[in-house]
Order: C-alpha cells, then structure tokens, then sequence
C-alpha cells in the first residue's frame, strides 16, 4: 500500500509517520527515480544500501524495512523517495515528490573534497550541497571533484563519464566514490551494445572537445554542454537520445 509524502521510521514491522520531521545526521542514504511505480534497477539501490549499512556496523538485517519501503512506493506520479540509516540507528524513508529534472547540465572543477566518507552515501549529503551552492554561484548547476593533482573523481550529485575513441570511459576505481547504480546500468548498456569500457585518469583540460555524461538516479544521462572555465565539450545527439531510451525501457515496475 502507497503512503503519503513524507517522513517515517520503521519500527519493526511497519512504516510509522514521524511526528516531528528532525534532521538527524545520517550514515547511510539511497535514493532514486520512481515514475508511476517504476524504477532503474532498484534492487541494486537496495543491495548498495544494505551493504553501506553493514559497513556502517548495522548489524541487524534491513530485508524487512526494504520489503515495506518497496510496498509503500507509490503506483502514479513521479517520487524521489529516500531511504536512510541515522546515526541513532533509525531506518527511515523519505517520500518526496520529484524535482524538476534537467536535460542538460553545466559543470564547475571545485577547489577542494569536501567528502568525509567518500565510499558511502549518506554522511557527505551536506557537505555536497554545499559544493553544489558553490558551483551554481559560479554559473554551473554540478560541482566536479578533484584529486590533488587535479584529475577527475566524481561529481557532487553525479558520476562523470566520457567518451574517448569510441569508447565510454570512466575514472579509475582507485579514485573513491560512491559506487554508482546508474553508472552500473549505463555501463551494461554499453556492453550490451559491444561499446569498449575503458578507465582513464584525466583531468577537465585532457577532456577538450570530448563528449562528457554527468549521471545519476534522478536524471538518467545528461551531457555536460558547458564547463566553467573548462574544456569546451561537445555532444553526439543521436547517441544520446539513442541510450535514453534504453536507460527509459529499463524502468519496471
């Protein structure tokens, strides 16, 4: 059974509404697109959820609260539920309608990691927003992170990929971020397809005139079509629109 927008706790058996709406510091979060009842590969989103909790030192199961999240998912409309582990120990889930989603998205190489658990969604949610508040200030709407040395690691909401030589590529796994459930997908389509996968250690200058892919669970692929004081990018639109649709059809219910 579908539930109202809003915040609740489980309690064991059940989703019971919370009746203050505090923001407790969170250790583990996951959240994705759902369109009348449908989601891209939200049994991963739970698999990475379940084991960010056991990291965390969880150590009772969330099989149960999984179970009621996905009952209470509502069947119409557009929702971006969120799913959550608080410091207290609490599963929670936040049922918010979906923002407004973007086509397109522009960047913006920030100056320093803000992350302080960079394999784990959840605790880091702040301090990306922060990053994000940055970059928007500067005329882009998705802050890129660096390493020292100034090669790519991730977005603040995003994960980066590109295409270089006919292949999509994507920085190395020793480079830690949150492991990607859209990035997963994206790169079984390419295997699908017999594109290459290749892993390249780059910075936003070696990108010039690359096709660059900004992705996550919310937005599906969006192109970067500009970065501020950045590599001018470009975009292959029959592509694009060619792999939106398969990331679309992949939606179930």
């Amino acid at each position: 059974m579908s539930l109202e927008p809003g915040r609740y706790r489980f309690n064991g058996t059940a989703l019971a509404p919370l009746e203050i709406d505090s923001q407790v510091p969170l250790f583990v979060a996951d959240s994705w697109l759902t369109v009348d009842g449908a989601t891209v590969a939200l049994d991963r989103h739970f698999a990475r959820f379940a084991a960010s909790a056991d990291a965390q030192g969880l150590v009772r199961p969330v099989d149960d609260f999984l179970a009621a999240v996905r009952a209470a998912l509502p069947t119409t409309g557009q929702w971006f539920p969120r799913i959550e582990l608080t410091v207290r120990g609490e599963l929670q889930l936040n049922l918010r309608a979906a923002p407004e989603r973007t086509d397109s998205v522009t960047l913006w190489s920030a100056s320093d990691d803000p992350r302080t658990e960079p394999a784990i969604k959840g605790p880091d949610i702040a301090a990306l927003e922060r990053l994000r508040e940055q970059a928007r200030s500067a005329g882009a709407t998705e802050a890129v992170i660096l390493d020292a040395e100034g090669y790519i690691i991730d977005g603040a909401t995003t994960c980066l990929l590109w295409w270089r030589d006919g292949a999509l590529t994507s920085p190395p796994p020793q480079f830690t971020r949150v492991n990607s459930v859209t990035v997963s997908v994206v790169n079984d389509i390419a295997r699908e397809q017999g594109v290459s996968l290749a892993i390249e250690a780059a910075t936003p200058a070696s990108l010039e005139e690359c096709e660059v892919w900004a992705v996550n669970a919310l937005h599906g692929i969006r192109p970067a079509t500009a970065w501020v004081n950045g590599p001018r990018t470009t975009v292959d639109e029959n592509r694009l629109a060619s792999w939106r649709r398969v990331y679309g059809d992949l939606r179930r219910s």
